[in-house]
């Protein structure tokens, strides 16, 4: 794709949404649910729980609020991005070698925010697998929660919820339970000290 058809594909965005800005919060919730929806699978499948099967859309937005460490990770990549483009088009705008100067092409450019999304997505798959893994060590939220049917509460590793469902984990007998909300009749917890 020729630099002038780069540029005109980037001001056709830029006149966009200048002329209908509400499409900059349709595009963040966009974000949000892709965030939410990959972090819950990342980290939920190493559990061997299909996060797919238990949740509805607006349950991935919240689970990018939920963890707003996924949220660093994701403008973290993004900025790391936007300066090497910016450092691209420094670098474009003298002359050098033609081994060098695709480095100052647009076309490199257009490439590196591909590459900014695979960023944020290895990012966030290895943050989810690190947060797996200290849960599997036992390491996470213990919570006292009381069923609606019986009386008795017992305590487990929350790992998390969806809008119907709480998904607890035993980590002595290493099983994984999933409930439905209205069987819940409440969960308690420590505050942390």
């Amino acid at each position: 794709m020729p630099a002038s058809q780069l540029t005109s594909v980037k001001d056709s965005i830029t006149n966009l949404l200048r002329t209908h800005p509400a499409l900059i919060v349709s595009a963040f919730y966009l974000a949000s649910s892709v965030i939410g929806m990959f972090y819950s699978w990342a980290y939920l499948r190493h559990f061997g729980i299909n996060v797919f099967n238990y949740s509805q859309i607006s349950d991935f937005l919240l689970a990018s609020l939920k963890e707003p460490v996924t949220w660093v990770l994701a403008v973290v990549a993004v900025l790391l991005i936007m300066g090497d483009n910016a450092m691209s088009r420094r670098y474009g705008s003298k002359s050098h070698s033609r081994w060098t100067a695709w480095y100052g092409s647009p076309r490199y450019r257009l490439l590196n925010n591909f590459v900014a999304i695979l960023i944020v997505f290895t990012f966030i798959y290895l943050f989810a697998a690190w947060r797996a893994d200290d849960a599997l060590d036992g390491e996470g939220k213990f919570v006292d929660v009381m069923f609606a049917d019986s009386g008795a509460a017992t305590t487990e590793m929350l790992l998390g919820t969806t809008g119907q469902f709480v998904f607890l984990y035993d980590n002595q007998t290493e099983r994984v339970d999933i409930h439905p909300i209205e069987n819940i009749h409440s969960i308690s917890f420590r505050i942390p000290k």
